[in-house]
């Protein structure tokens, strides 16, 4: 039980009050300084250690105020925490001005530059490892402030009169203190190491520590107070002070000389938790002992545990068993609705697992606005929308000058803070599915990287657009325009931090980003934090840096802030909090969620620069401390609450049995009735249905194409079934960026040049003084130099955009001269280059189901038409392939399955005109090879491959393409029957079944 309050006594000495930790914790406490300023006629300042049960303090201290109090006292006493108190210390404004942290990240990244030392601990680190290495050496050096400031006060109360400090004898302290604890902690271990290790890190210390840092300022904050309470004419108010948790050694060896010299002008009073009767484990009860080791519990203290583990509330104690992942947070879940549907208001989720505890906290957003959540565990400002979609502009910002791939660029312009109307000063109408265009063209002509590249897919696809009767969108190329622009802005060796905070506020002005983000919680959280990249005027303004290394500077520091959620109304509350964030509070209830053994007890990371041994004589935090602590955090949060689910998941992600925590289960070695509930949900079932083939059967008021192309022909023969769900339904699948560059836009590029090539070689050939009527050898090399300048230039751009492509022209530069002796082949046997990239087709007249004709056109655009100069009637196609002969002889085997080079022979034989043939008949058609195989010799190239039996196949064609399309405007069934090699990239994969009948 807590000890009676004490009468206050004028001994110049701090008194001890002893509050014991269960639910009438805050009632007795709050009653206890009301006695405090009852007996001293005076409103009392309480300070606490932690700031977790500060709003507990003062709703108990109203709910507990004493009737007929003295005017005097009658308002509340002052209730702080540890931090906001030394936040509120007189003539804290005459301080020396705070720097913030990443000041003194800037401060680090300056000595480097300084001092070639230091320069060897951060040569190997990226750079977001060097700032987070920073930050460790900024904690290593405000632990060895702390074990020195106390030797200090003296020169404190000089500075705050003076503000001057002897750096030099701080130094000589704080070496020697250091020096005496490696001496401790590594006897027997090679000094020179260690010495070393000592020496890097005292330079640190010296050249980083200045009186702005945190911990200075507390001990200069301290000493305000005291000296004001020293110099005041009145009577100095009560002190109580509450140790909420036990203290670092160094931070209690600081508070009792504060303590002690306070209590020479007003009462003080100490306030410590009494774990008499509240502990639930020895280590709870009998705490650590000098040397900073757990004390082993003689028989009076194992009586003590046994006898607070009988009298505990455990029949309100629930432990929970779920095997996977998903089912353990549907418990949490399951547990924390069950609570709120009995009445009650106040919910506890603990958060030992912080990963369940988020899916948790996901499942529970069903109940919408009837719970508020209250999020204490730290939620990064980083994982919100709002921090991604400026992450988006960063990497944009990181891409090389050439320009970035296609997925950061998309990533950016998709996300939903980027204003695209305001980009482009249009109206939102005219941008509407501009990004999803782009996105289309950008994919289908897989431009993977490169503003160049970018240009170049959207110019074709405009080209294409407008030469098909389409509607060409001049937008695509103002909006890369507008990002490159601003990307280009970028593309400086070293920045300085000043200029790049006020270009990147520029960008987000320009790209609407700040607006929107203003708007929204996260976002006007995210913007403070680049504020702070302002740098208030300081020295850092015009630090120099690489910009991946800003950049990686600005990503920590917003990895570093947390998000703070807007709070809301609501009939119920559910705080999400750590465990030690429990102390001293009230809760209708509590789940905590992650009690197996990997995780409960949970340690702090072990700091990077001082071993566990180390610290404890640094008088710094121990992993026994931390022990120590959650013991009697977990022993008063299941005392003073009447309702406590522990749940565990029983399974590891390997299938490795997992227990519940060593303080659970010596807690079911006392109470042999508690047993652990397995958490099974009930399965859904359902009636399955037999697995039938994929067929279907064109409804009636599905339209049928009045046009087929080659390539939809093509599906239709491969399989009905994946013309139906492609052609006639029309769902496609989601297209994405492929690995490597793609072959695809390869062919459209020797496509263009070969164009642009033959073109010119016709023009060429019309001269009647060119050097190329000198003769063959004279007409190879104009070809050649011609075709590989041609090469070049319509590579030019591509690689521009991405370097990769270099190796695909070498490639194609490879197989030019084998590419001009066919032509020279084909010219000796009478053909002449015609014309390119012509679109022909033809009509076909069929009769419905209904008895009505319907006329389907069959078209598509050729590669190549050739004419023969013997013979006026005679006309070939081409087809190139950017691919082996092999693969070319396949599709050969199969041409009636995919008869593209047949449909523009017919549509030429039925309208010659339209190709510009008129009297002539396509009498010839071959596939020809971008990509033989060039190590068997020039006698084994084979280049091209034709059609055999040409009026056959045409006669087999005509008869089938009728039968085909007749069958489709029947509208009888399309089943699924292709052979696997066509399921195996099937788009309707995900629809068919076929081979699970």
């Amino acid at each position: 039980m807590s000890q009676p309050f004490p009468v206050l006594l004028r001994e110049q000495q701090p008194q001890n009050w002893s509050v014991t930790p269960n639910a009438d914790a805050l009632k007795v406490l709050a009653q206890g300084i009301w006695d405090c300023a009852i007996q001293t006629r005076q409103r009392p300042l309480v300070v606490l250690s932690t700031a977790g049960p500060l709003m507990g303090v003062r709703v108990a201290l109203e709910k507990y105020r004493p009737k007929g109090l003295d005017p005097h006292i009658a308002f509340l006493p002052q209730v702080l925490s540890f931090n906001d108190w030394l936040g509120v210390a007189p003539g804290a404004w005459k301080f020396p001005k705070k720097q913030t942290d990443l000041e003194r990240w800037l401060s680090v990244f300056v000595n480097l530059r300084k001092h070639r030392v230091l320069q060897s601990w951060f040569k190997a680190e990226s750079e977001a490892g060097a700032w987070g290495l920073a930050q460790a050496v900024i904690d290593a050096c405000d632990a060895l402030s702390e074990i020195v400031m106390p030797q200090l006060q003296p020169e404190l109360y000089a500075l705050l009169e003076s503000h001057t400090l002897d750096a030099d004898a701080w130094l000589k302290k704080v070496a020697f203190a250091l020096d005496q604890a490696v001496a401790k902690a590594y006897v027997g271990l090679s000094r020179k190491v260690v010495d070393e290790e000592s020496a890097v890190l005292l330079a640190f210390w010296r050249h980083l520590t200045s009186i702005g840092d945190p911990v200075i300022r507390k001990h200069l904050a301290m000493a305000a107070h005291l000296q004001a309470s020293k110099a005041s004419t009145l009577v100095a108010r009560p002190f109580i002070w509450v140790q909420t948790a036990d203290a670092k050694p160094v931070d209690h060896e600081l508070i009792e000389q504060y303590l002690q010299s306070y209590a020479q002008w007003a009462p003080v009073l100490r306030v410590n938790l009494d774990w008499q009767s509240v502990a639930l484990w020895s280590e709870a009860l009998c705490g650590q002992d000098a040397e900073g080791q757990i004390v082993t519990a003689d028989l009076q203290a194992i009586e003590q545990i046994e006898s607070n583990i009988q009298s505990s509330n455990h029949k309100g104690w629930n432990l929970l068993a779920a095997r996977r992942f998903e089912e353990l947070a549907w418990a949490a879940t399951k547990a924390i609705e069950a609570h709120l549907m009995s009445g009650k208001k106040n919910i506890a989720l603990v958060a030992q697992d912080r990963l369940a505890a988020r899916r948790a906290r996901a499942l529970l957003s069903r109940l919408g606005s009837s719970l508020r959540i209250r999020d204490e565990t730290g939620w990064k400002l980083s994982t919100t929308r709002a921090a991604a979609a400026l992450d988006s502009w960063l990497q944009l910002i990181r891409a090389p000058k050439e320009g970035p791939s296609a997925n950061v660029l998309l990533e950016f312009l998709q996300n939903p803070f980027f204003d695209l109307a305001l980009s482009l000063d249009k109206s939102p109408q005219v941008c509407i599915g501009l990004i999803a265009q782009l996105e289309d063209i950008l994919i289908a002509s897989q431009a993977k990287s490169g503003w160049e590249t970018f240009r170049a897919a959207i110019e074709r696809a405009n080209a294409y657009a407008a030469s098909n009767g389409g509607a060409p969108n001049a937008h695509l190329l103002a909006l890369i325009d507008f990002v490159q622009n601003r990307h280009r802005a970028w593309q400086y060796t070293s920045v300085d931090c000043l200029s790049a905070y006020k270009h990147l506020q520029k960008n987000l002005q320009e790209t609407g980003m700040a607006a929107r983000l203003q708007s929204d919680s996260a976002g006007e959280q995210l913007l403070k934090v680049i504020e702070s990249f302002d740098l208030n005027a300081s020295a850092y303004q015009e630090v120099k840096m690489r910009l991946p290394e800003w950049l990686s500077l600005l990503k920590t520091v917003i990895e570093e802030a947390s998000y703070e959620e807007v709070g809301t109304q609501a009939a119920a509350t559910l705080s999400i909090l750590p465990l030690s964030s429990t102390r001293l509070r009230q809760f209708d209830a509590v789940i905590l969620v992650g009690c197996d053994e990997q995780q409960l007890p949970a340690f702090a990371e072990p700091p990077l620069f001082f071993s566990d041994t180390l610290n404890r004589y640094l008088k710094s935090s121990t992993i026994a401390a931390q022990y120590i602590q959650q013991a009697r955090d977990l022993s008063q949060l299941l005392i003073s609450c009447q309702q406590v689910d522990l749940l565990w998941q029983s399974k590891s992600k390997s299938g490795e049995p997992l227990r519940p925590s060593a303080w659970i289960q010596r807690l079911q070695a006392q109470l042999k009735d508690w047993k652990v509930v397995e958490v099974r949900f009930k399965p859904y079932e359902a009636q399955s249905q037999p697995i039938e083939m994929a067929v279907s059967i064109p409804g009636q008021n599905l339209a049928i194409p009045l046009s087929v192309s080659p390539s939809a022909y093509k599906a239709l023969r491969s399989c009905p079934y994946r013309y139906y769900v492609s052609s006639l339904l029309g769902l496609r699948k989601a297209k994405e960026f492929e690995e490597g560059f793609d072959a695809s836009l390869v062919g459209q590029t020797l496509h263009a040049l070969l164009k642009n090539f033959f073109q010119a070689l016709k023009t060429e050939g019309n001269k009647a003084h060119s050097t190329i009527h000198n003769g063959q050898e004279a007409r190879r090399q104009w070809m050649q130099e011609q075709l590989t300048q041609y090469s070049e230039k319509e590579f030019e751009r591509l690689i521009s955009g991405d370097a990769r492509v270099l190796g695909t022209l070498r490639d194609w530069q490879k197989q030019i001269p084998s590419f001009i002796d066919w032509q020279l082949k084909r010219e000796h046997d009478g053909w002449v280059y015609h014309d390119a990239e012509l679109p022909v087709g033809f009509t076909l007249t069929l009769i419905d189901q209904n008895g009505v004709e319907q006329a389907i056109r069959i078209a598509g655009r050729a590669d190549r038409f050739d004419i023969n100069e013997s013979d006026v009637t005679t006309a070939a196609v081409i087809d190139y392939k950017n691919q082996g002969i092999k693969k070319i002889s396949d599709r050969a085997d199969h041409i009636l399955d995919d008869p593209q080079l047949l449909i523009y022979a017919r549509g030429v034989n039925e309208n010659a005109t339209v190709a510009h043939l008129p009297g002539r008949e396509v009498k010839q058609a071959e596939w020809v090879s971008l990509k033989s195989t060039l190590d068997k010799g020039e006698d084994k190239i084979i280049r091209a491959h034709p059609v055999q039996d040409m009026p056959d196949m045409m006669q087999q064609f005509s008869d089938q393409i009728t039968r085909d399309l007749n069958t489709l405007w029947a509208r009888k069934p399309m089943k699924a029957f292709a052979p696997d090699s066509v399921c195996k990239h099937c788009e309707a994969r995900g629809i068919c079944r076929k081979g699970m009948w």
